[in-house]
């Protein structure tokens, strides 16, 4: 038995360690997988793709405000993902509540309630509590198309719309029963304005409903208005001439504007308080023919366009009445002309260049006119090149802007290429005299201004005090170089002038001449070594100075011509007055075109602007010139012809002059080379006689 026992237990042992084994053994993981139908990943897919938006078609009002059992019910469409839509705002006496249906309200602050969409087509129905018993007060979003009211004792007014694309609306309870209905106040502002061809009229009627329910205002236009339109939140309709307008409860406006076709004007509503301005256009002045009250245009709370408004305060039914009497214009000018400056360049072929800056105050003009001689080449206004155009006189036009206005016209114009030149410019003239006048005339080496002359002003050409300097020491030297060689005066003296003259105008004769006298001075200075004395060591001195100011001159006669106008401050700019304003564009522009323009570069790429009208003109720059005149003047008359009278002479005749001068010179010296020959001999000799002495 007990055999048994030990059996039994050993086999129960086994099975118990059996079932054990398993359970201690770890499970597989499981998969993170979810199976969804196809046709629900397509939904998913599709609202991540497309543009979410919650649409509400309708928000409905229902109930009573008899039972307390008021409802608001939103049906509406949504796409998308689950964005949250503003619906309501502004309407902190509300409460939302016991809501059911396809979509969540959030009050997400006070007042304002958000609506997030469950299923692509939704209803929402809430219980609506107002914190008082007879009114609620709200604004409806964009995003809300209609809202309709079934409410039994409440009326839905709408109110006006608000400055964040809502519109505001109000269920006011209506009492029935022996409540007393209050008439609506209103106050008017009436705008007349009288113009050359019409008058207009804006009417600003603010009217305050104490009622709890719309109350109905009347608008009787009977000073013969021709309606344009009206701005009213508030619904209207036509009746036997007159406007009904269903005023909500609370305070709103009317805006009537239109035409004005006689010359009275009664009010068109009964308000207690009303305004009447009269404003004229310049050209008309009214005269008052009623005896209203009189008021400053500041009180009456009108904005006014023009001038000398006329103010009033009238009655219910008092009418004012006015006649209208044109005025003539008398003749002024459009536009002043404050700075005009004229920059021409002389060329030694070709016609002459020139540039006009013009500093306009444009006050009503719309166009300055210029005459077609010179002829325009480059019209540019505020910097901006402009297509040129001609009107039927064949004179230039250039549109302008109101205000300050910077006109730029580049002309050019013919002249006789001789060897003495005179010649009449032009410069464009306008119809309106300048205050400040300047005219800058430019030339390169090839002319020399004999007389030049501008309006009141001339002037003459006179040489450099360094180029007389030079032409007096040279000639001086020459001089005392024939008297060394025993000519006689009046031959040295004309011979000198002669030569100093073409060596002024020829640097290689220049060079020839001071090697030669140069040549004789030693002779010189080895014949008079015996008589040593102060002065004749100072003239030693004096013909050194003298050969250092003739080398001085040399070297800088062609740095001069090109530094010269440069270096200088502009003529005009000094002979103006402190504080008058001068165009510096002329001179910004000088200073600039100085330096030559740098080289383009091969890797610059034109630049893409858009489109350009390929028709503008071409701005060429001015050459600075080796030297110039400039004239100023104030208000020159614009009868006064404006020419630059021009007599020039030509370099090319003055270095034949100077040629013809030193074969003179050179024959007067032939003709006297016996004598310079035996005084030379003479001078010599002293020299060699001298020179064992002195060993």
């Amino acid at each position: 038995m007990r055999f048994i026992s030990a059996v039994f237990c050993a086999v129960l042992a086994v099975s118990m360690l059996a079932d054990t084994l398993p359970a201690q053994t770890p499970a597989p993981a499981q998969s993170s997988s979810v199976t969804l139908p196809l046709t629900r990943y397509e939904e998913l897919q599709k609202s991540a793709e497309n543009a979410s938006a919650t649409v509400i078609d309708t928000l409905s009002m229902a109930g009573t405000f008899r039972d307390h059992n008021l409802t608001l019910t939103f049906a509406g469409r949504s796409v998308g993902t689950r964005a949250t839509t503003t619906v309501i705002s502004g309407a902190p006496d509300l409460t939302l509540s016991g809501c059911s249906g396809d979509a969540l309200i959030v009050r997400s602050s006070k007042g304002v309630y958000d609506l997030i969409a469950l299923a692509p087509s939704f209803t929402l129905r809430c219980d609506a509590r107002p914190s008082g018993s007879d009114r609620i007060r709200m604004d409806v979003a964009q995003s809300v198309l209609a809202v309709r009211s079934s409410v039994a004792d409440g009326e839905l007014v709408p109110g006006e719309d608000g400055a964040d694309d809502v519109r505001g609306y109000s269920l006011v309870r209506q009492v029935g029963g022996g409540s007393e209905t209050l008439a609506a106040t209103a106050t008017g502002r009436y705008l007349i304005t009288l113009l050359p061809d019409t008058t207009r009229f804006r009417y600003v009627i603010q009217i305050h409903n104490p009622n709890r329910n719309t109350s109905s205002l009347l608008i009787h236009l009977v000073s013969g208005e021709h309606l344009q339109q009206i701005d009213s939140a508030a619904p209207y309709e036509p009746k036997d001439g007159s406007y009904v307008f269903a005023m909500p409860p609370g305070d709103s406006t009317i805006t009537i504007t239109g035409e004005l076709q006689g010359t009275t004007f009664t009010p068109p509503v009964e308000a207690s308080l009303q305004y009447v301005v009269v404003e004229s256009h310049p050209l008309l002045r009214p005269a008052m023919k009623s005896a209203a009250k009189r008021l400053s245009t500041g009180e009456t709370g009108i904005t006014t366009q023009y001038r000398g408004a006329l103010a009033f305060e009238i009655g219910p039914r008092e009418r004012i009445a006015w006649t209208v009497t044109r005025l003539e214009a008398l003749r002024a000018i459009s536009y002043a002309v404050r700075d005009v400056s004229h920059t021409l360049f002389v060329p030694a072929n070709g016609p002459v260049l020139g540039e006009s800056n013009l500093l306009l105050d444009n006050q009503g003009a719309p166009e300055v006119v210029l005459p077609p001689n010179p002829e325009p080449t480059f019209v540019s206004l505020q910097d901006e090149p402009v297509l040129m155009t001609k009107n039927a006189a064949g004179e230039l036009t250039v549109p302008l802007s109101a205000g300050q206005q910077h006109v730029i016209v580049q002309h050019r114009q013919g002249i006789a290429h001789f060897s003495i030149v005179f010649a009449q410019l032009q410069v464009p003239r306008l119809p309106v005299p300048a205050t400040y006048t300047n005219v800058t005339v430019r030339y390169p080496e090839h002319w020399i201004p004999v007389w030049q002359s501008f309006a009141t002003r001339g002037t003459t050409w006179r040489p450099e005090t360094e180029s007389m300097i030079a032409f007096l020491l040279l000639t001086l030297w020459l001089e005392r170089v024939l008297a060394f060689v025993n000519l006689r005066v009046r031959t040295r003296v004309i011979a000198a002038l002669f030569l100093a003259f073409a060596s002024m105008v020829i640097p290689v004769l220049l060079w020839i001449v001071v090697l030669g006298c140069g040549a004789v001075t030693f002779l010189w200075l080895a014949a008079q070594r015996r008589a040593i004395s102060f002065s004749r060591m100072l003239a030693v001195g004096a013909a050194a100075v003298l050969l250092l100011v003739l080398a001085f001159f040399y070297t800088s006669m062609s740095k001069r011509a090109a530094s010269d106008y440069t270096n200088s401050v502009s003529p005009v700019a000094r002979n103006l007055p402190a504080g008058v304003p001068v165009s510096t564009e002329t001179v910004v522009t000088d200073s600039v075109a100085q330096a030559p323009p740098p080289p383009p570069s091969p890797k610059a790429a034109p630049r893409s602007e858009g489109f350009a009208f390929q028709g503008l003109p071409a701005k060429f720059e001015l050459p600075v010139g080796v030297q110039s005149e400039s004239f100023s003047e104030q208000l020159l008359s614009p009868e006064r012809p404006q020419t630059i009278t021009l007599v020039l002479l030509s370099m090319t005749l003055v270095t034949w002059a100077a040629i013809v001068l030193a074969l003179i010179a050179a024959w007067i010296l032939w003709r006297e080379h016996a004598t310079i020959k035996e005084s030379v001999r003479g001078r010599l000799a002293e020299a060699t006689a001298v020179a064992p002495a002195v060993v």
